[in-house]
């Protein structure tokens, strides 16, 4: 078996991987429900609200990977920078601050690595991983001591953050996604997506590959950093953090959306609301057929090497010889 490189993008793979993706799922649930019934109860129960909660997350976060992928960077670090945008958000005074201090202080954050990116060639992805992991001991430090609630006696959690309407955040998400639209349409986004055809295509068009490096790093960091806002302001209750509930896991769940949805925006819409899905799926499983809550990131983990296979196929065939 070889692969090929097609002579025109398929435009079949995407949707052959999201029917695969949806048939790989509905075997696994049909096998562990052990039932039809129960696994009709566990794929058909949604809570609309949830729903609509997880896709804005999903969406934000996948968008944030369309910023870094397409420009062919390797920003895995969304959950760290969703993290820093979450602790942001919980030192604001209402939910407008929240976001703007999470896209500041996440975009801050992703300098760091996008500067030696691109200053000093210094790998993005190896980067943007370590500075995932210490965004956890830096949110615990921030949850022990400066954000730390004095009237939660006995107990270890921060302030709340604001409240956030889901509405609103659908609204940041239509605002994000068109605003990504609108940045590949003009000379600048040509220039990102330039980039992932390498650093001297982008110089001859006329770009300053180091300044595009930076910019589609750091962008990628403040979508990130807002969709953890996002997240923690539009819980109905229980708006704070904990040393133990630091990390949602939304980072990789808009990663495998981001693959899913072709790296393109709107694709990304709609990966987004499958994977919000897949998670109210898990949740469903964990209550009626009593397995554990890692299941939602084995879903998500399937979506997202369903994503891959999409991409490859889009750009190479299969030779069986």
């Amino acid at each position: 078996m070889r692969l090929i490189q097609r002579k025109a993008p398929s435009p079949l793979a995407y949707p052959l991987a999201f029917a695969g993706s949806l048939a790989t799922v509905l075997l696994v649930v049909f096998a562990a429900s052990g039932d039809v019934d129960t696994a009709i109860g566990v794929l058909s129960r949604v809570d609309l609200g949830f729903l609509a909660r997880v896709f804005v997350v999903v969406g934000l976060v996948g968008l944030s990977g369309v910023l870094s992928y397409r420009s062919g960077l390797w920003n895995i670090g969304q959950e760290g920078q969703a993290i820093v945008g979450t602790l942001a958000a919980v030192s604001a005074k209402n939910a407008a601050e929240g976001l703007l201090l999470a896209a500041a202080a996440a975009g801050a954050w992703t300098a760091v690595p996008a500067l030696l990116r691109s200053f000093l060639g210094v790998n993005e992805a190896v980067t943007t991983f370590l500075t995932a992991l210490a965004a956890v001991y830096v949110a615990r430090y921030f949850v022990e001591t400066v954000l730390k609630d004095p009237t939660k006696k006995g107990f270890v959690v921060t302030v709340e953050a604001p409240p956030m309407a889901v509405v609103y955040a659908e609204l940041l998400l239509l605002a994000v996604l068109t605003a990504v639209v609108v940045l590949y349409t003009s000379r600048f986004g040509l220039g990102l997506r330039l980039l992932a055809s390498g650093e001297d295509v982008a110089r001859y068009a006329g770009g300053r590959p180091r300044l595009l490096v930076f910019t589609a790093i750091v962008l990628s960091g403040v979508v990130a950093g807002l969709a953890g806002a996002v997240e923690i302001m539009t819980r109905d209750s229980g708006r704070y953090l904990t040393l133990q509930q630091v990390s949602s896991g939304f980072g990789l769940y808009g990663i495998a959306a981001a693959w899913l949805g072709g790296l393109h925006p709107l694709g990304v819409a709609v990966s987004s609301l499958y994977i919000a899905w897949l998670y109210e799926v898990a949740v469903n499983l964990k209550t009626a057929a009593n397995f554990p809550a890692l299941v939602a990131n084995a879903l998500i983990g399937i979506a997202l090497l369903w994503g891959l296979a999409g991409h490859l196929l889009y750009k190479y065939r299969v030779v069986w010889r």
